[in-house]
């Protein structure tokens, strides 16, 4: 049963791709941006990290999720046209299961945070002076994979809010995450500490067996299941009307 319904999700998500040739290339343009954005915001040695901005952990706390987009028409006219409910009324009238429709969504996160993580961290990587004359291999995979884990668990929660949420109802909460990452940043600064130096740190010293970098990565495969177990119960009582 599960395996019926990994393929139907993958179906529904191969021919969302066909339908939209050009998304990919979008998607890597604007995650390319980002890419660049990051790469301003960490500027300082590994020997001064006590001074890097509390901007630069603000910026990966607000941006590492959207990682985990695919950046198509649904996702840009979600507030104008409340696309992601008009998606589900759709698929209610075909002969699939929501939680195959729920589980291409996570099918298209993880593959998103694939292919964009492989832009995004390059380019901070290549960019940063500070990663690229301090930083090993395996310095880059903990360091990456440690905030990936993270994006995946704010991602589970978009997921979810775009499932039982109207256009605008999930604009708004997508701010309060946003103030969520301003007021943790705030306080991790209150507390004399900086999120990327102390990631940077860890990855440095333990690389590929981080606990940061573990617990983080179980942290969001245990929020999309999370995800995807509560959408798929609250789902099923949702008026799309």
């Amino acid at each position: 049963m599960k395996m019926t319904i990994i393929k139907q999700a993958w179906k529904i998500n191969r021919h969302d791709f066909r339908n939209n040739p050009y998304v990919m290339l979008w998607t890597l343009l604007f995650i390319a941006y980002l890419g660049l954005t990051m790469s301003f915001a960490v500027s300082v040695q590994w020997g001064e990290l006590g001074n890097l901005s509390p901007v630069a952990d603000f910026i990966m706390l607000v941006l590492i999720p959207f990682l985990g987009f695919i950046y198509n028409r649904r996702a840009f006219k979600y507030l104008q046209e409340d696309s992601y409910t008009h998606m589900l009324a759709f698929f209610r009238t075909l002969p699939i299961p929501m939680n195959a429709v729920i589980m291409s969504r996570i099918q298209q996160a993880l593959l998103a945070f694939v292919v964009n993580s492989v832009i995004f961290f390059t380019l901070l990587f290549t960019l940063s002076a500070t990663f690229r004359v301090y930083a090993s291999t395996g310095f880059f995979v903990s360091f990456a994979l440690s905030w990936i884990g993270y994006g995946m668990l704010i991602q589970a929660i978009y997921i979810h809010l775009e499932f039982l949420k109207k256009g605008k109802s999930y604009f708004w909460l997508s701010i309060v995450v946003m103030l969520i990452c301003g007021i943790v940043t705030i306080i991790v600064r209150v507390c004399g500490a900086n999120l990327v130096s102390l990631t940077a740190f860890y990855s440095k010293e333990w690389q590929l067996l981080s606990p940061v970098m573990w617990g983080a990565l179980l942290a969001g495969v245990l929020g999309m299941w999370v995800s995807y177990k509560v959408t798929q119960r609250r789902l099923m009582k949702r008026d799309l009307t």
